[in-house]
C-alpha cells in the first residue's frame, strides 16, 4: 500500500473517518471575505519583519518603505491567527516559512492554540503546519544545520503523541508530512499538501542560505 496508504489507514482506524476539517473548504469560506490588496501586502510586509520575503507584493513592490522595520512592530499572534485564517492557500503556507526561519515562533503558534476551541478551524489549520514544519526541519536537517548552525529543532512529541501520529523522527520525517496533510485534506483526496509544503520549504532555505549557496546544495543532492 505504501507510507502514504498506511498513515491515512492508521488515522481512519483511530477516528472512524478521514479528518473532517478540510483547509480547502475552509479556504473557499474565508474568500468570503475577500482578500483586499491591501490585506495581503499588509501581511506580506510583516512577514517580511521575520525575513520571509519569497511572497510578492507588499512594500517593497510598491516602493514604499515597510510600516514594519522588523519583529518587534509585529504583533506575532496576530500575525499567526491572521495567516491561519488567510483566505489565500499561499498565505497560509507561508506560516511554515515563518516556522522554518524562525522555530521560536512555535511557542507563540502553541499559545495561539490554546487560546482557541477544540472545533476552531484556526486550530485544525495551526495544528497541520506546526507539524509540517517539524517534519520539514527533519527532512532537510542537514541543510539547515549548514545554514544555521544553532538551529533550534521544533519539538512536536506532545501532538504526535496525543493524536497517535508518527514521531518526527521516523523516516526522517516523512511519515509525519504525510499525516500533517491527512489533517487538513478533508474530502479533496486528490490535493497535494506536501509539494506545495516542501516548496515553501525551498523558499524559506534559500532565503537563509542565499541563492549561491542553495543551488550548490541542490545540485549536490540531485534536486
Amino acid at each position: 500500500m505504501g507510507v502514504t496508504g498506511d498513515v491515512v489507514n492508521t488515522m481512519e482506524d483511530k477516528q472512524g473517518m478521514p479528518a473532517a476539517y478540510d483547509d480547502f473548504l475552509d479556504t473557499l469560506a474565508c474568500q468570503g471575505l475577500r482578500l483586499d490588496p491591501a490585506v495581503w501586502d499588509d501581511l506580506v510586509d510583516r512577514l517580511a519583519a521575520y525575513d520571509v520575503t519569497y511572497l510578492g507584493g507588499g512594500s517593497v513592490d510598491a516602493g514604499r518603505p515597510s510600516p514594519y522595520r522588523g519583529p518587534a512592530d509585529v504583533d506575532l499572534a496576530r500575525l499567526v491567527r491572521d495567516l491561519a485564517r488567510a483566505p489565500e492557500p499561499r498565505l497560509r503556507d507561508a506560516l511554515l516559512a515563518l516556522l522554518l526561519r524562525h522555530p521560536e515562533v512555535a511557542a507563540t503558534v502553541r499559545a495561539v492554540l490554546a487560546s482557541v476551541g477544540p472545533h476552531d478551524p484556526t486550530r485544525h489549520a495551526l495544528t497541520a503546519r506546526l507539524l509540517a514544519a517539524g517534519a520539514l526541519q527533519r527532512e532537510h536537517a542537514a541543510d539547515w544545520a549548514r545554514a544555521l548552525p544553532s538551529y533550534q529543532q521544533i519539538d512536536v512529541a506532545d501532538l504526535t503523541a496525543s493524536e497517535g501520529l508518527p514521531a518526527s523522527e521516523e523516516d526522517d520525517g516523512r511519515l509525519l508530512l504525510v499525516a500533517a496533510q491527512e489533517l487538513v485534506r478533508g474530502r479533496h483526496r486528490t490535493l497535494d499538501y506536501i509539494d506545495g509544503w516542501e516548496d515553501v520549504a525551498r523558499h524559506a532555505l534559500r532565503e537563509t542560505m542565499g541563492v549561491a549557496a542553495f543551488e550548490r546544495i541542490m545540485a549536490t543532492a540531485g534536486g
